[in-house]
């Protein structure tokens, strides 16, 4: 009865805090419920943190759709509709935007509030650092989104002229983000300690690399550009990145999965129902069919396109298996294609052979690849020849027929890039020596037994056209090809200032006309190149990405915000 009470309470108060978006930094009351109905025990605090787990800032994937079509915002997928950030297309919207607030003023409310509560210390306090860890993240969110912000750390009412502040510059903004996610990591139990499905202070680390390692890259590369920090290089954040990654490592409480088959071990990561023991996964999302927390993710990605289709340009990414460049790659079929390269290229792509179960509504059907979905229409349609096959299950019981039966896991962190931030975070401090690429680079090139990097003798790849070192090019393309479709591309985009890279040019697909794809279709006449690769955005972006580096780094503040408070400057380029 008492928890059926908490849960009515917080009920109320989570609606108070999202009742409310179109006001001015989404203004809520605040004296609804009094102190004596809640924060009295430690389960009211585990309660009040809860909600924020299903966070759509949070929640990287999974849930009721396809957990890797999450990067069509980036030059790693091509939709059928080109993506309005990359092609330049947005406007200055009236209200909304993103521009939301409402997380920041609930985190600040709990903030405000918990210290009633008695219990365990130990368990008071992780609680506390659960909500020091969301007020980061949801503030990184906004830092990504629009730069430079005002920093709330109370609950105010509508006439409070702290809600009316300036914009601070994003490296002061930064700074207290890096304070507070401090503050996390001295309060969170870590792993063992801390409740299963829950922050630790493990991730709260990994999370500290991410953000340093965001802020640090964004100040390097946009010195002297609209959106740099006067002053700044970045080496501060770069340096906490580094030593935040590294503390995971020398934790030794995560390490690498494999499934002992370096041709299946990438794979087989994505496709499990079960991760409670897997070294790699910090924390992920279970669903279960008895409770009715299920989805449709793998009775759909095995049939559909789903109007994407994986880009040339990162299947290009992908090295030979001995670790050198792949300058002579056969694109007569997918198999060639895929031919002595990267394990991983095999085990994200969909070739011939692959086998795809299904179950019919009377028998079960096994089905395996042969061609992609280029000739399909809508959803069904495959926009470039290479098809997801990375977070697909062959299981038929993962595949019925009935909507939202299956429960295959979804990865929300992983330990992987606790290594790859670390390795970069060296990398641009020059830093990366041999023993920090083998702890780093080379642990996930052996899992899938690729040649390693060795730092003295890096090759100089002709596509790396951003100005850096061919070792930082390296470790970027690593990077790529580990996290593929895993939501973090277009960070990397704009973090990088990467621009050059797909503004002004149109992505294409596998190679349509000599290859065996030519002879595999009846009447059907795609849109190519003057080489034959398939070119989806030929007719409807004649002139490629229209991206414009001057302003499209970041979002535009909603017209309603700066008329309500007019010490808010727009962001460059959106006046």
């Amino acid at each position: 009865m008492k928890n059926l009470k908490i849960l009515i309470i917080l009920a109320a108060v989570i609606t108070g805090f999202v009742s409310c978006d179109s006001d001015y930094l989404d203004l809520y009351p605040t004296d609804r419920f009094t102190k004596n109905q809640y924060w009295k025990s430690v389960t009211d605090l585990e309660l009040y943190c809860n909600h924020y787990y299903s966070s759509s800032s949070f929640s990287v994937h999974g849930g009721w759709w396809a957990s890797f079509y999450s990067e069509n915002n980036s030059d790693n997928l091509i939709p059928e509709i080109p993506d309005t950030r990359l092609n330049g297309t947005g406007i200055v919207p009236t209200t909304g935007g993103s521009w939301y607030w409402g997380r920041i003023r609930d985190v600040n409310y709990f903030l405000t509030n918990y210290h009633t509560v008695e219990g365990v210390q130990a368990d008071v306090d992780h609680y506390v650092g659960e909500a020091y860890f969301f007020k980061a993240y949801f503030y990184y969110t906004l830092l990504k989104n629009f730069g430079d912000l005002p920093w709330l750390n109370e609950v105010h009412g509508p006439r409070d002229e702290a809600l009316f502040q300036a914009r601070l510059p994003r490296n002061v903004v930064a700074d207290s983000i890096v304070s507070t996610i401090d503050k996390a990591i001295a309060l969170l139990k870590t792993k063992g300690e801390a409740k299963d499905f829950r922050i630790n202070r493990e991730i709260a680390l990994l999370i500290k690399s991410r953000i340093c390692l965001y802020e640090g890259t964004w100040e390097k590369y946009h010195a002297g550009t609209p959106f740099g920090i006067s002053g700044q290089d970045g080496s501060k954040f770069l340096r906490l990145a580094k030593e935040a990654a590294e503390e995971v490592i020398n934790s030794n409480k995560y390490s690498l999965y494999t499934s002992g088959d370096p041709s299946n071990s990438y794979w087989r990561l994505f496709n499990q129902t079960d991760l409670s023991s897997n070294p790699e996964v910090m924390l992920w999302k279970k669903f279960n069919i008895g409770q009715g927390i299920t989805h449709n993710i793998q009775r759909m990605l095995p049939w559909r396109g789903e109007g994407s289709g994986i880009s040339l340009g990162l299947v290009e990414s992908y090295l030979k298996k001995d670790g050198t460049l792949a300058t002579d790659v056969d694109y007569s079929s997918l198999t060639t294609m895929a031919a002595d390269r990267d394990p991983r290229l095999a085990q994200t792509v969909l070739l011939p052979g692959d086998v795809l179960t299904n179950v019919g509504y009377e028998a079960t059907v096994q089905r395996v690849f042969t061609v992609p979905y280029i000739d399909q229409t809508g959803t069904y349609r495959n926009t470039t020849g290479f098809m997801l096959y990375k977070g697909i299950d062959p299981d038929p019981a993962q595949q019925k027929n009935q909507e939202g039966i299956g429960i295959t896991a979804s990865i929300i962190f992983r330990y992987a890039e606790v290594l790859l931030n670390y390795a970069e975070a060296c990398a641009e401090l020059g830093e990366l020596d041999q023993a920090a690429a083998d702890r780093s680079i080379n642990q996930l090139r052996n899992r899938v037994d690729v040649g390693n990097l060795n730092v003295g003798n890096v090759p100089s790849d002709p596509n790396n056209i951003y100005g850096v070192s061919d070792l930082i090019y390296e470790v970027r393309r690593e990077r790529r090809v580990e996290l593929a479709l895993e939501n973090l591309r277009f960070d990397d985009l704009m973090r990088w200032r990467a621009h050059k890279g797909f503004a002004g040019k149109r992505p294409k697909g596998m190679k349509y006309y000599g290859s065996d794809l030519e002879n595999s279709f009846t009447g059907f006449y795609p849109l190519v190149d003057e080489d034959g690769f398939l070119e989806p955005y030929q007719e409807s972006l004649p002139q490629g990405f229209g991206f414009n580096p001057e302003r499209d780094y970041l979002l535009p503040i909603p017209s309603q915000e700066i008329t309500l408070n007019p010490n808010l400057v727009q962001n460059p380029g959106w006046d």
